[in-house]
Order: structure tokens, then C-alpha cells, then sequence
């Protein structure tokens, strides 16, 4: 059978800051924007990257069709 005994109760979470309490960064958006421009040029290597590659497996793919039809 089942007993119906009760949980102990645990206190959810650390102390909880106020607006006041909260230290304003000052590199926060200096941090930021270095942030964005890193991820952008990413993007653009990763990007040309595929291109790149998916050129190279299209002409391959037309080779290949080419030599098996001829």
C-alpha cells in the first residue's frame, strides 16, 4: 500500500537582486557589438565554404552523369 506521508519542502532558488542591486556593465556593449561582427564573419566563411563546396560536388555530379551517359 501506498503511505501518504508529505515531502520535505526545499527553498527554490538563491536570493533574488533588485534593479538597484544590479551592477551596470560598462564594456557591455563594446563586448557586444565585437560579438555580432565575429559571428557575421562566420557566417560569411561558412557560407562561402558551402558555396565552394556544393560548385565543386555540381560539377563533379556533371562529370560523373556525363562519363556514365556517353
Amino acid at each position: 500500500m501506498v503511505g501518504s506521508e508529505t515531502l520535505p519542502q526545499h527553498p527554490v532558488g538563491g536570493p533574488i537582486l533588485v534593479a538597484s542591486e544590479a551592477v551596470p556593465d560598462a564594456g557591455f556593449d563594446a563586448r557586444w557589438a565585437a560579438w555580432i561582427a565575429r559571428g557575421r564573419a562566420h557566417d560569411q566563411r561558412v557560407r562561402r565554404r558551402l558555396v565552394t563546396w556544393l560548385s565543386i560536388a555540381a560539377v563533379g555530379a556533371a562529370i560523373v552523369y556525363g562519363w556514365f551517359l556517353r
